[in-house]
C-alpha cells in the first residue's frame, strides 16, 4: 500500500509539471514585477538621468598619499582621492603594484598620481605612478603622452 501511494503521488507530481511546462523554460532574469527581462524593449529606457562619468570602467588614475609600502615592494597602501574612470570614492587602501614599477623611490608621506587597472580577481593594480612632489601635478600626464615618440 506505502508503494503504491508513493507512485501515485509521483506521478501526480510528475503530470503537474508537464502540464505547467519545463521548469528549465522558467525565466530567470526577471523584474520585479515578473515580467521577462529578455522580452523589454530597452531602446525605450531614458538614460538622461545616469552620472555617466562616475560609472565604473576598469582602469582609472587619481592623487594621493603614500601610507605605507610592503617589505617585498609588492604592495603600497596609499590614501587616496576618488578614482576617475573606476566609481570608486576617496579612502585608504592597499594596491598590489605592477612588478614594472619600482617602489624604491616611494616612501610614506609623499604625494603621488597613479593610474590603476582592475584585473580578472576584481582587484586593483597600480599601473604607473609618480612622485607629484618632485614631478609636479601633471607628471602622470607626462608619463602618459607619447605623442612625441
Amino acid at each position: 500500500m506505502n508503494i503504491l501511494l508513493k507512485t501515485l503521488t509521483l506521478t501526480a507530481a510528475i503530470g503537474a509539471l508537464t502540464a505547467c511546462g519545463n521548469a528549465g523554460d522558467a525565466p530567470t532574469d526577471t523584474k520585479s514585477d515578473g515580467a521577462n527581462m529578455a522580452q523589454t524593449d530597452h531602446s525605450q529606457m531614458d538614460h538622461a538621468d545616469m552620472d555617466h562619468p562616475k560609472m565604473a570602467g576598469d582602469s582609472g588614475h587619481t592623487t594621493g598619499k603614500v601610507i605605507s609600502i610592503s617589505p617585498d615592494g609588492q604592495a603600497m597602501t596609499i590614501d587616496h582621492k576618488e578614482i576617475e574612470g573606476v566609481g570608486m570614492g576617496a579612502m585608504t587602501m592597499e594596491f598590489t603594484v605592477m612588478s614594472s614599477i619600482d617602489v624604491s623611490p616611494y616612501a610614506a608621506d609623499q604625494n603621488v598620481s597613479f593610474m590603476v587597472k582592475k584585473g580578472r580577481d576584481g582587484s586593483y593594480r597600480i599601473t604607473a605612478m609618480c612622485n607629484t612632489d618632485a614631478e609636479g601635478a601633471d607628471c602622470l600626464k607626462a608619463m602618459m603622452d607619447h605623442s612625441g615618440h
